[in-house]
C-alpha cells in the first residue's frame, strides 16, 4: 500500500491517480478533522474525467495514516509546534497542520510534482492547504478552500475545550452533531461522520485540535493566525466555498485577494458542512467553471 514517511514515526497514506506525465494539472485533496480521503469520493471521478492527476492524502492521525500518541499536545515554551526539523524527528510526534503540510510537501517532491498544482482542502484541512499554497508559490496555481476553519476568531472560551484529552472526542461529536448538519442532511451521512470521529484516539484527537486552533501562538486554524501567516503571501487564484456566509468572512474581509480578477467566493447553503458530498453535481459544476476560468482546464469534458 502507498505510504510515505517524512517522519518515520508518522507514515502517511496516499493515493496517486490519473496521468503522471504532463497532466493539465494535479489536484491535491486534503480532508478535514477526523476525516479521510474518502470524503472526496464525490469529486475524484469528476476530476479524473478531466484527465487530471489526483493525489489524495490521509493527514497525520487520520484514516490509514499512522496515529501514534503525541509526545506533547500541550504548549511548551517558547512554542509547541516543533518546527520543520522537529516535526520530522522520529522522537517527536505532533499534529499541527504545519506538520501535515510539510509531510505533503515532501510527498509532492517524492512524486515529482513541481508545477500546475491545485490544492483543494476542507475545514481543518484548509490550515494545511493554505500553508502548502504559500510555501510553494512556484508550484501551486490555485487554491480551493471549503468552509475554512480560519473562520473562527480566537476566543477566551477555547481553554474549556482543552480541559483533558479524555473529554475531547465526546465534545467534538456533540459539537459536530449540533452544528455541522442541516435538516436536509440524510441520517446516513451524520451517522457515518460521527461514528468515524469516535474511532479517534483521545490523545491524537487532542493533538489535532490543539495544533489546529488551541495554541494561541502556533495554531494556524484561527483567523488572526491565518491572516498573519497568509495575507500577502497567498498569491494564487483562490476559490472559497462556504456552507454559510460566516465561513467565507475571513477570506472575503480579512485576507487580501490572491488574484483580484480570478478569486471567487461561492455559497452553497442548506446542505451542511459537507455540501460537496450532498450537492456534488452543483459543487463540481462550480469547480469546473472556475478551473476553466483560471486556465487549468483547457477543454471541458463530461464528468463520468
Amino acid at each position: 500500500m502507498p505510504f510515505f514517511s517524512r517522519n518515520p514515526s508518522v507514515p502517511i497514506f496516499y493515493l496517486d491517480q490519473g496521468p503522471k506525465e504532463n497532466p493539465p494539472a494535479t489536484v491535491l485533496l486534503v480532508p478535514g478533522l477526523s476525516c479521510d480521503m474518502h470524503d472526496w469520493s464525490w469529486q475524484v471521478p469528476f476530476l479524473l474525467a478531466h484527465n487530471l492527476r489526483v493525489i489524495s492524502i490521509d493527514p497525520r492521525g487520520q484514516g490509514r495514516s499512522a496515529a501514534p500518541r503525541p509526545t506533547s499536545p500541550h504548549r511548551q515554551p517558547p512554542g509547541s509546534w516543533p518546527g520543520p526539523e522537529g516535526s520530522a524527528d522520529p522522537a517527536v510526534v505532533d499534529y499541527y497542520p504545519q506538520s501535515t503540510a510539510l509531510d505533503v510537501i515532501a510527498l509532492l517532491a517524492h512524486l515529482n510534482v513541481t508545477k500546475d498544482l491545485v490544492v483543494m482542502s476542507h475545514s481543518l484541512g484548509d490550515a494545511a492547504g493554505y500553508f502548502i499554497a504559500t510555501a510553494l508559490p512556484g508550484t501551486v496555481v490555485a487554491c480551493v478552500g471549503l468552509d475554512p476553519i480560519h473562520a473562527y476568531p480566537r476566543s477566551p472560551h477555547d481553554s474549556i475545550f482543552f480541559d483533558a484529552p479524555k473529554n475531547i472526542v465526546p465534545m467534538l461529536v456533540d459539537h459536530f452533531d449540533q452544528n455541522m448538519y442541516s435538516p436536509a442532511c440524510p441520517a446516513w451521512q451524520r451517522t457515518w461522520h460521527l461514528r468515524r470521529m469516535q474511532q479517534l484516539d483521545d490523545e491524537v484527537a487532542f493533538g489535532l485540535c490543539w495544533g489546529g486552533w488551541g495554541d494561541a501562538g502556533d495554531s494556524p486554524g484561527r483567523r488572526e493566525a491565518s491572516v498573519a501567516a497568509n495575507a500577502g503571501r497567498l498569491k494564487c487564484p483562490r476559490l472559497t466555498v462556504g456552507s454559510v456566509d460566516w465561513y467565507v468572512e475571513t477570506d472575503r474581509t480579512h485576507m487580501p485577494k490572491g488574484d483580484g480578477a480570478l478569486d471567487e467566493i461561492v455559497l452553497m447553503e442548506g446542505w451542511g458542512h459537507w455540501f460537496h458530498q450532498l450537492k456534488s453535481d452543483e459543487f463540481n459544476a462550480t469547480l469546473e467553471a472556475w478551473l476553466g476560468k483560471i486556465g487549468v482546464l483547457q477543454e471541458v469534458k463530461s464528468a463520468a
